[in-house]
């Protein structure tokens, strides 16, 4: 059976269970012994295993725990059931233990031949096709199942920059998008915000995938230590100038957290390599969210639960 990138494995294993002709149940008696929430639905929760359990799926699916890891990222070790010495063991609780389940692209789906609804397991509770310009989230009416994003271009080629931006620098890039979004919020309670209404994250990527790019280039300075107190006396005025003189304190705040690093510099890391995580961000998991990564301590962070979703 085809994968679909970052599927959830609930969505992947239902989908699995009726192409041969099974319930869920009866699919997982055969991964080992589990526990499961009553009337288990992908669109709600995910399913979970141990490392056996993750074997014995690889081995029920023909293909190779490399390949399942790709697709299905809470496969990924961080993700995996503690194990219990015995044989596999699965999970499928009443809430994921970490992102979002988001809707798949349903044009993506279809190229795949999957004419079911896919859900997918996201950082965030949103997802930008790029290839179909469609907007998904973790909304589950049937009605209105995705936003087209034909109207508003500029959209795309911000998740286009912003995916460039992960892509070159790893963690630290979706690090310093966190960063973006939590400046853009700090001094504007009453602007958009995402979790304020579904189509928040449209309103504020694209300013925040220019401040990302913008804070990028004095991480990577600053981590090879050539910086100055100086040159980030410089880079604040640039960028409020350029943000039309908003956002000082919370700027500010993000230069006093990405402090100058002290001790013997490290070997440079070049425009294509990677940046290090270092201090604040010194660990970013793969399913957490803006709200929990960004270091900026904005006051609308207390008006609300996971304001940023």
């Amino acid at each position: 059976m085809r994968f679909f990138a970052g599927e959830s494995t609930g969505s992947y294993v239902t989908r699995l269970a009726a192409r041969n002709g099974l319930s869920v149940e009866r699919l997982l008696e055969s991964v080992g012994d589990g526990l499961s929430a009553a009337k288990v639905d992908p669109r709600y929760t995910e399913l979970y295993v141990d490392r056996a359990g993750r074997d014995q799926l690889a081995a029920l699916t023909g293909r190779s725990v490399a390949d399942l890891v790709r697709a299905l990222p809470s496969l990924e070790d961080e993700h995996l059931l503690p194990s219990q010495g015995g044989g596999p063991v699965w999970k499928w609780p009443w809430e994921p233990h970490g992102g979002y389940l988001v809707r798949g692209c349903a044009l993506c789906a279809a190229g795949r031949d999957i004419n079911t609804p896919i859900w997918m397991m996201c950082p965030d509770m949103w997802h930008i096709c790029v290839r179909h310009g469609r907007f998904t989230d973790n909304s589950r009416d049937d009605r209105i199942p995705f936003i087209d994003l034909a109207p508003g271009p500029h959209v795309v080629s911000a998740e286009q920059q912003r995916l460039q931006l992960v892509h070159r620098l790893g963690a630290t890039g979706r690090a310093l998008m966190a960063d973006a979004f939590g400046v853009l919020a700090y001094e504007a309670p009453d602007r958009l915000r995402l979790g304020g209404r579904r189509t928040a994250p449209l309103g504020l990527l694209p300013a925040a995938v220019r401040l990302a790019s913008a804070m990028a280039s004095m991480e990577r300075r600053r981590l090879e230590f050539q910086l100055s107190t100086a040159d980030y006396r410089r880079w604040l005025e640039q960028t409020r100038a350029s943000s039309g003189g908003r956002f000082r304190i919370a700027l500010h705040t993000w230069t006093t957290r990405h402090r100058l690093l002290e001790g013997a510099p490290a070997a440079p890391a070049g425009r294509r390599r990677r940046l290090p995580l270092n201090v604040p961000h010194e660990e970013v998991g793969s399913m957490q969210s803006v709200d929990e990564i960004a270091c900026v301590p904005w006051p609308v962070l207390g008006s609300g639960e996971r304001p940023y979703g």
